[in-house]
């Protein structure tokens, strides 16, 4: 145990956004970069703070820079300075966009119009300087106790610290704060209107960045190529893909934007061969924030925060480590939050949908190794070989977001087809294996007789899935899983968990079994 005395002050920081600048992402590499980007600064915040005699209660594990979370928790005998946390974080940013920047006008050697010209400097700012500058809200909170420190915290986040720019012109996509990256960007003639004058150079200078980023890299890994010539993008979307190339950039900037190279990922169709589906899961602790408040209750000790935050931080590294190497790998792992890709490297042997699913019915016994008291929401895609890896990850969010909304503690399975659409299904994770307890009539596993079945009455209108009453009949529906389930009585004893409270109608329920039907099809067919 840890005693806090009279004279100590807890300083509670954090900074934003965070959220937003990992879900702009479009590929993954820009998920990766952008989480790199993200654990490099809070890395320097908490260099920064132990260098300046702070104790750091929490995140944990401080010598794995990978994963540090962007809310950090210090103990000291003064408050550490608000303006001092703001400009470690702005200085630490501008070295990333410096060094991106040089990177591209060195290797393009062009006249550029989005950098500060020495005339400007004291006057007005180009392009990179306002990203330097107004990129992050940066919040600041301080009290004689943990939770004190954290309250205030939160009460300075309802007062917004953000600068609002003066962006040339009034297109979003051409020369807001998502103008597009170009040598002319930042011109007074850049305006949306004129834009068409433009085309060919913006052209030109894709082609340029494109096959300036791919010399001497040319290996296709999981992280899949630097830039398409017909992407376009803005400049914090062109560094958060400049910095996963290491040699150039992440080597400067430090280790931990080192991303090993991997072997290629089969997604697309060989010659005479049918492509490869990926499975794509994204999780996420439920409710850490009232975790920590919890843990936080006792102000004269700080212990249970420090265990809490090592555990976690742990938990992520050996997952990331741990991973099977045949199935795929762990994109990143910051403790409570992770993404990873299960995948197969040799064109005659895709990662069959039960490898998938067996693994994906171990993880939350996996998540659990971590010893706390907190439970995961999971969202897992299986993904058809032309279904584009931005999609994909849009996927993943959204059935993360899904398994969140229902309740928390629960996984949501969506399998993704070629065409764009989909199925889907969120269950609790303890009734997940409710799918291998299916059997046909014969006893077999032949998830086609009930897929059959099913459909069948949904021709008849035996089951209503449109019917806009909430008076539905689901007794035939029951009867359904009870023939080929034969779990009934755990059902009835899992209500509450499989559905929120309240909402265990029978017109949700026939909605349920709908879901688990087609699902189980897709995934446990071919088992």
């Amino acid at each position: 145990m840890t005693d806090s005395t009279a004279d100590t002050i807890y300083t509670a920081i954090s900074f934003a956004p965070v959220q937003g600048f990992i879900e702009k992402s479009r590929k993954l590499r820009d998920l990766y970069g952008a989480s790199q980007i993200l654990s490099h600064l809070s890395a320097k915040l908490v260099t920064y703070a132990q260098d300046s005699n702070f104790q750091v209660i929490s995140p944990g594990l401080l010598t794995v820079k990978e994963g540090m979370p962007n809310r950090i928790l210090l103990m000291g005998d003064r408050p550490l300075n608000r303006d001092e946390v703001k400009n470690t974080l702005l200085m630490e940013w501008g070295k990333i966009l410096d060094r991106c920047r040089l990177w591209v006008e060195r290797r393009l050697e062009r006249d550029y119009s989005w950098s500060q010209k020495e005339d400007d400097r004291n006057v007005q700012k180009g392009e990179w300087e306002r990203w330097k500058s107004y990129a992050w809200e940066v919040f600041w909170g301080f009290g004689n106790t943990v939770p004190n420190a954290m309250e205030d915290l939160e009460t300075r986040k309802l007062k917004r610290d953000w600068t609002a720019i003066n962006w040339v012109g009034e297109s979003s996509s051409l020369s807001g704060t998502d103008a597009i990256v170009w040598h002319g960007l930042g011109q007074k003639n850049d305006r949306p209107w004129e834009w068409s004058r433009h085309k060919e150079a913006v052209d030109q200078f894709y082609q340029n960045l494109a096959q300036a980023l791919e010399t001497e890299s040319t290996e296709d890994n999981l992280l899949g190529k630097f830039l398409s010539p017909s992407e376009r993008l803005s400049i914090p979307e062109l560094v958060k893909r400049l910095v996963t190339r290491y040699e150039d950039i992440g080597q400067y900037l430090g280790k931990e934007f080192y991303f090993e190279s991997l072997s290629e990922m089969v997604r697309m169709p060989q010659p005479e061969q049918r492509g490869h589906w990926t499975g794509w899961f994204m999780g996420d602790g439920d409710s850490v924030g009232n975790k920590l408040k919890e843990l936080a209750n006792d102000p004269h000790n700080i212990q249970p925060l420090q265990d809490f935050s090592n555990a976690m931080r742990q938990w992520g590294k050996d997952f990331k480590t741990n991973f099977p190497e045949d199935l795929g790998r762990v994109v990143y792992a910051g403790g409570d939050d992770f993404l990873g890709v299960i995948y197969s490297t040799k064109p005659k042997a895709p990662i069959s949908e039960k490898c998938a699913l067996e693994w994906l019915m171990g993880l939350n016994q996996k998540w659990q190794e971590h010893g706390q008291e907190i439970t995961v929401s999971v969202g897992f895609v299986w993904a058809g070989h032309s279904v584009p890896q931005r999609d994909v990850l849009q996927h993943c969010r959204e059935a993360e977001r899904r398994a969140k909304s229902l309740g928390k503690n629960r996984v949501t399975i969506r399998v993704v087809f070629n065409s764009g659409q989909y199925v889907q299904w969120t269950c609790p994770w303890d009734y997940l294996d409710i799918l291998t307890k299916y059997r046909d009539r014969a006893g077999g596993q032949n998830w086609t007789h009930i897929y059959n079945d099913w459909a069948t009455l949904k021709a008849r209108h035996a089951i209503r899935l449109q019917d806009q009453s909430d008076q539905v009949d689901n007794r035939i529906a029951m009867k359904i899983f009870e023939l080929y389930f034969h779990d009934m009585e755990r059902f009835e004893q899992s209500r509450q968990k499989i559905f929120q409270e309240g909402n265990d109608t029978p017109k949700e329920v026939i909605k349920w079994l709908d879901d688990l039907v087609n699902v189980g099809w897709q995934l446990c067919s071919n088992s």
